[in-house]
């Protein structure tokens, strides 16, 4: 635009440039409050959890954690060493079972472990899709208490562990004292790991909930699936030598009560045993294809 041009428009070069230089200011202006700012990635809500309670729960919980250090070894022991905890009560349960010799019980007490190794994998699947970094990847000042990890956090693999076996020692119903305990037992080791992985910086406390439901959910849907198979397993097994390891022996056929069949003409017939106390129970048989079983306790069992 010519000098002729302003003069006509009733504009100067003053006023040209400082058009100029206050449309640049504004520009600049708005430039900077649309311009996102780097904020740290925090997790918007683990299973139902708000983002927020997620984090206001997690802060909490480590703020305890840095002023209780009477506590920190024996939840680090748990965080950390805990595994080894429901490796024996498994062991527990599959030993219980094989003292009752219930085909039922049994069945449970085998797919426990295994129901254990589906979850962990299955979670395996569920990590790599959540992509939740961990609490001490994306906040400051954390009490950080166990070794940091480079792998996601939600869910917790240690969460789904303890979820997984508690409710597989849950699965073999038996009233005796000694299962009886061993449920809740287990029930506490598996809140106790969900709550020291939080403790020691490790998981949100959704991360917790999540594997927790995630382990029992698997372990009974997977349960149903086989359970008949393991039956029939366990069925197959009576007849050969591992029902030692199982800890029940295949039935005892009693042919001088039973009868053995039709005596020839002129034979006698089966003379029953004197010696059999009417007290002595029958094999024991299962629920399954009608699979009969009894408990070995003698000697050699």
């Amino acid at each position: 635009m010519g000098l002729g041009g302003l003069g006509g428009a009733g504009m100067t070069w003053t006023d040209a440039l400082s058009a100029t230089e206050v449309g640049q200011a504004a520009g600049a202006a708005v430039g900077a409050a649309v311009v996102p700012l780097p904020v740290p990635q925090v997790p918007a809500g683990a299973f139902g959890l708000p983002g927020s309670v997620n984090i206001e729960w997690f802060e909490e919980i480590n703020r305890w954690a840095a002023h209780t250090g009477w506590a920190a070894p024996a939840v680090s022991g748990v965080a950390s060493y805990g595994v080894a905890v429901f490796v024996a009560l498994l062991l527990a349960n599959l030993w219980l079972a094989r003292r009752t010799a219930r085909i039922d019980g049994l069945v449970a007490a085998l797919w426990a472990p295994l129901g254990v190794l589906l979850a962990v994998g299955v979670n395996q699947l569920l990590v790599a899709a959540a992509h939740e970094p961990r609490p001490y990847t994306v906040l400051s000042q954390l009490t950080v208490l166990t070794a940091r990890s480079t792998d996601y956090s939600f869910p917790s693999d240690h969460a789904v562990m303890a979820g997984a076996t508690a409710t597989g020692i849950w699965l073999r119903a038996d009233r005796t004292v000694g299962a009886r305990w061993l449920r809740w037992v287990s029930v506490v080791a598996a809140l106790s790991m969900a709550f020291a992985r939080v403790f020691v910086g490790a998981h949100w406390p959704g991360d917790v909930a999540a594997g927790l439901v995630v382990g029992a959910a698997v372990s009974v849907l997977g349960y149903l699936c086989v359970r008949r198979l393991l039956c029939a397993m366990v069925s197959l097994a009576a007849g050969t030598p591992a029902r030692r390891l199982l800890g029940v022996v295949p039935p005892v056929s009693h042919p001088s009560a039973a009868g053995a069949g039709p005596a020839p003409d002129g034979a006698p017939g089966p003379v029953p045993d004197q010696n059999r106390s009417s007290a002595e129970p029958e094999a024991r048989r299962g629920d399954v294809g009608g699979s009969p079983w009894t408990s070995h306790h003698g000697p050699g069992s």
